[in-house]
C-alpha cells in the first residue's frame, strides 16, 4: 500500500505528558452526507475488548444512502465480510489521511465488477483487496458507495473512520466535523465506584470494591475509607437531536483539588484495542455489563489516552478527615460536567485477601503445570501481577475441565494454553478443540492436538476444557415455498459447537455466489442478481465447520 507523507506533530497536553498527534497541514473533509448530520455512536465509545475506531452517522432510517467521497484520493482496499464491517471501503487521500467507510450496501459499479470477478475466480465470498493509486481515482464529492446495514450492524448508518497513511493510527473524525454536529449537552456520571488496594486499603471497612449512584452532580452516601484507594466513573455523553448515548471523550480525576488522573482520547493505535480491558473494570462488565472506566492505573497500562501523577492515580487516605474529590467530564465540543463528593478517611484494620494457589508476575515469563495442565503467560502479557486460585474441575468429558481464576482475567495479546486428552477419547483428533466455558455456555477458541495433548492460545485467563465437535452445521431451508417468487434463496446456517468456516453454493454443478451473514445466520443466493435462469434447477450447498464437519443440502428446485 502506497503511504502519503503527513505532516503530523506531537501536540502535549498540559498534564503528564499525554501526546495526541494533530494535523496541521490544514487538511479538511467535506461532509459524507448531502443531509444534516447525526451520530448514532462516537468515537471511542467502550466495546467489547475494543475502542470504537470511528463515527457512526446516521441515515435517516434507512439503506441505499448515497455516500460522498471527502477529499481527493484513490480507492485503495475493499472488504466483504460475513460479520465485522460487511462491505467495506478504504480511500487513501491526496492530503495524507486514510478514510474507511464500513457497512456499505453497495459499492460503486467499477468496484462491485472486480470484487465479483474476485469471488467467482477464487469460489469465495468474503474478500479483501488492495488497489493501486491508478485504478480507481476519486474527487471530493463524488458518490463514493452506498450507506448500509451489512456486516456486524444492527440498523442502517455509515461507520466512519480517519487514520494514518499506514491504516494503524486511528484519529477521531470530529476533528474534521465538530461544526457539523450540534451538541450543547454535557457528559453525566451515572455511578462512581471506590477501590481499595490489595492488602493496602480498605472501603467501609471491607477489601471489596463499593459502587455509589450519582444524584444530579454528587454522590450523596458517606464513604468512609482507609489505606490507599482509588476511583472509577460510569459516565455517559449526550448530544443535541438525538436520544443516543455516547462515550465521554474527557475525564479528570481532582483530590483536594490537585489533579491526580486524566484521559483524553483523541487517537489510537490497533495494537492499543485490548487495552481498553485494563482501563475498565473488566470484572464488573463481564458480570454485570456495566462499563466503569479507572481513574488510576493498575499495574501497567501504556494506553497513551491516560496519564497519572506519580502514584498512578492511587489515593493514600491516612488521616481520619474528609479528602474532597472531583471528577471532571468533557466532550469534543467543550461542554463540562463535575461529579464532586467526599471520602471520610475512617481508621481500620488493614485486612487481608483471601489464599491463592499461584502468583502470576508481570513483568516475568510465568508457567504454570498443574494436573494435565500448562499455562505459559510471557512477560507483559498481563496487565498486573495475577493472583490465582487454579482449579481442577474434573467434569469434562474428553479432558478435565481447569479453571485458571475465580473470575475472568483479561490479558494484552495472549498465553499458551496445553490440556492433557483422557486416553479414550474415542474421535479423531481432528474433532477436538479447546474450548472457553461461560455462563452461556461456552466456546471454542480453536487448538491443536500433539502427543496427547491440545494446545491453543487464549486472551483471558478463564475455565477451560477439551471438547469435541462431531456434528456438521445446521443448513435449514427458510420459507422455501417464496423462493421462486422472491428470487432468493435462503438457509439458516449455524453451528452448535465451533463454528462456520466455509461454505459454497452451486446450481447444476456451476459455483454460484451466497452471501452470509454472521449477525443472522442467514446464507443467501439472489437468483436474479447471479443470472441463475428461468427453469428447474440442481441446488446444492455445501457448508463445513472449524472441526472439518460437513453439511450438505442438496435438491431441484423450480425458479
Amino acid at each position: 500500500m502506497r503511504k502519503v507523507s503527513c505532516i503530523l506533530s506531537a501536540v502535549f497536553l498540559s498534564f503528564f505528558g499525554i501526546s495526541l498527534a494533530v494535523a496541521q497541514d490544514g487538511a479538511t473533509f467535506g461532509s459524507p452526507f448531502d443531509f444534516p448530520l447525526l451520530l448514532s455512536g462516537n468515537f471511542g465509545e467502550l466495546r467489547s475488548n475494543h475502542f470504537h475506531s470511528g463515527l457512526d452517522f446516521k441515515t435517516q432510517g434507512v439503506v441505499g444512502k448515497p455516500i460522498k467521497c471527502v477529499a481527493d484520493g484513490y480507492i485503495c482496499r475493499a472488504k466483504v465480510q460475513s460479520g465485522g464491517y460487511g462491505r467495506a471501503l478504504y480511500v487513501m487521500h491526496d492530503n495524507g489521511y486514510m478514510t474507511v467507510y464500513a457497512h456499505l450496501d453497495r459499492f460503486p459499479a467499477s468496484v462491485a465488477k472486480r470484487i465479483r470477478e474476485y469471488q467467482y475466480v477464487n469460489e469465495v465470498f468474503e474478500v479483501d483487496m488492495d488497489f493501486l493509486p491508478s485504478e480507481f481515482r476519486v474527487t471530493r464529492g463524488d458518490i463514493l458507495a452506498y450507506a448500509g446495514n451489512t456486516g456486524y450492524s444492527f440498523g442502517p448508518h455509515l461507520h466512519f473512520e480517519v487514520r494514518d497513511s499506514t491504516g494503524n493510527e486511528l484519529y477521531d473524525p470530529m476533528r474534521f466535523y465538530k461544526a457539523l454536529l450540534k451538541d450543547t449537552r454535557a457528559p453525566q456520571a451515572i455511578a462512581v465506584a471506590v477501590y481499595p488496594e490489595r492488602d493496602r486499603g480498605v472501603v467501609g471497612g471491607d477489601i471489596h470494591s463499593r459502587t455509589y449512584k450519582v444524584s444530579g452532580s454528587i454522590v450523596p452516601d458517606t464513604i468512609e475509607v482507609w489505606g490507599k484507594v482509588a476511583f472509577a466513573v460510569k459516565a455517559l455523553d449526550y448530544m443535541d437531536n438525538t436520544h443516543n448515548k455516547y462515550g465521554v471523550y474527557k475525564m479528570e480525576l481532582f483530590v483536594d483539588g490537585v489533579k491526580r488522573f486524566a484521559s483524553e482520547l483523541g487517537n489510537f493505535s490497533f495494537d492499543e484495542n485490548r487495552l481498553i480491558n485494563a482501563w475498565v473494570d473488566y470484572g464488573r462488565y463481564i458480570n454485570k455489563g456495566e462499563w466503569f472506566q479507572k481513574l488510576f492505573v493498575s499495574g501497567h497500562n501504556p494506553l497513551r489516552a491516560i496519564a497519572a501523577d506519580a502514584d498512578g492515580g492511587w489515593v493514600t487516605v491516612d488521616e481520619e478527615r474528609l479528602y474532597n474529590i472531583e471528577i471532571r467530564l468533557g466532550d469534543y465540543h467543550g461542554n463540562t460536567a463535575v461529579c464532586s463528593f467526599v471520602v471520610k478517611g475512617k481508621e481500620g484494620e488493614l485486612k487481608k485477601s483471601a489464599g491463592y494457589t499461584h502468583v502470576l508476575y508481570r513483568s516475568m515469563d510465568n508457567s504454570i503445570n498443574y494436573l494435565g495442565m500448562r499455562l505459559n503467560v510471557p512477560a507483559g502479557e498481563l496487565f498486573e501481577d495475577a493472583y490465582l486460585n487454579v482449579e481442577m474441575q474434573n467434569s469434562g468429558v474428553f479432558s478435565e475441565r481447569y479453571n485458571l481464576n475465580g473470575t475472568e482475567y483479561p490479558l494484552w495479546h495472549s498465553a499458551g494454553l496445553s490440556i492433557r486428552v483422557n486416553d479414550t477419547v474415542g474421535v479423531p483428533v481432528s474433532k477436538l478443540y479447546v474450548k472457553r466455558i461461560t455462563k452461556k455456555g461456552g466456546y471454542s477458541v480453536g487448538g491443536e492436538f500433539n502427543a496427547g495433548w491440545m494446545s491453543a492460545k487464549i486472551n483471558i485467563l478463564g475455565c477451560y476444557e477439551v471438547a469435541a465437535d462431531t456434528v456438521p452445521p445446521r443448513v435449514v431451508p427458510v420459507k422455501e415455498g417464496a423462493w421462486a417468487r422472491n428470487a432468493r434463496v435462503v438457509f439458516s446456517v449455524a453451528d452448535g459447537e465451533t463454528s462456520i468456516k466455509s461454505f459454497k453454493g452451486y446450481v447444476d454443478g456451476e459455483f454460484v455466489l451466497f452471501e452470509y451473514s454472521s449477525k443472522n445466520s442467514r446464507l443467501t443466493l439472489d437468483m436474479k442478481k447471479e443470472k441463475v435462469a428461468r427453469g428447474t434447477h440442481n441446488l446444492k450447498v455445501v457448508v463445513t465447520d472449524a472441526c472439518g464437519n460437513e453439511a450438505v443440502y442438496e435438491k431441484n428446485i423450480k425458479y
